[in-house]
């Protein structure tokens, strides 16, 4: 089923501000935030790790911790993918860059709201194979920022598959007042539905670089 409310998301955060030069702080995001609400939970045939925190002052904090089974450069290489954004969020039609290096980019994004197109445009800044920092920036409207970090784990035992920690990690802060917890739970939905979506498609990967291995030796 379709999520009818991102629209109303990308409405309520309306749109086109350049993005800002310089590097993206997103150290406050990553901390564990004050009286925090996490909650276990599956997106489809995942377990995901789901936070949150909101407050008229400080603004609508949210996060989703899963374990993807590939390797961290894999899973960068997947995350970072930007193009596949319009794949996994409803309403956006086209993804290009108007910037691009190893480590900055600048995208913008088409997103169709009822009859009318409209462009967001995000910084991105790369620490390869770590982190992804990115914001949108309006002053009349507001700010968003978030962060997605990527953890490889140990092996389970010998010669079994990589695994991967990514969590990603959100700020919102309007300019000015609107419904919080409308924007919380579109915020929840968008972000749980990209997330079941990337799973799903690493799971083949992960399922043919398993096939691909030599077998092992006796």
């Amino acid at each position: 089923m379709k999520n009818r409310n991102v629209p109303v998301f990308l409405m309520v955060l309306v749109m086109m501000a350049p993005a800002w030069a310089g590097t993206i702080e997103t150290e406050f995001i990553e901390q564990p935030w004050p009286r925090e609400y996490v909650h276990e939970l599956e997106v489809g045939r995942h377990p995901v790790r789901w936070r949150q925190r909101i407050t008229k002052q400080d603004g609508l904090f949210a996060g989703v911790q899963c374990t993807v089974p590939l390797s961290r450069k894999a899973t960068w290489d997947k995350a970072t993918e930007y193009q596949d954004i319009g794949k996994m969020t409803p309403g956006v039609t086209a993804v290009r860059y108007t910037e691009k290096t190893d480590t900055r980019q600048v995208i913008e994004m088409d997103v169709k709201i009822l009859w009318k197109t409209l462009t967001m445009r995000f910084e991105i800044e790369q620490d390869p194979p770590n982190a992804v920092r990115f914001r949108w920036v309006d002053k009349t409207l507001g700010e968003y920022r978030g962060v997605t970090t990527f953890q490889e784990l140990p092996p389970a035992s010998p010669g079994a598959p990589p695994q991967t920690v990514m969590a990603l990690s959100t700020w919102l802060k309007p300019a000015r007042p609107v419904p919080a917890r409308l924007l919380l739970m579109v915020e929840r939905i968008t972000m749980l539905k990209g997330v079941e979506t990337f799973l799903d498609a690493a799971a083949p990967r992960a399922a043919l670089a398993e096939a691909s291995k030599p077998p092992a030796s006796r």
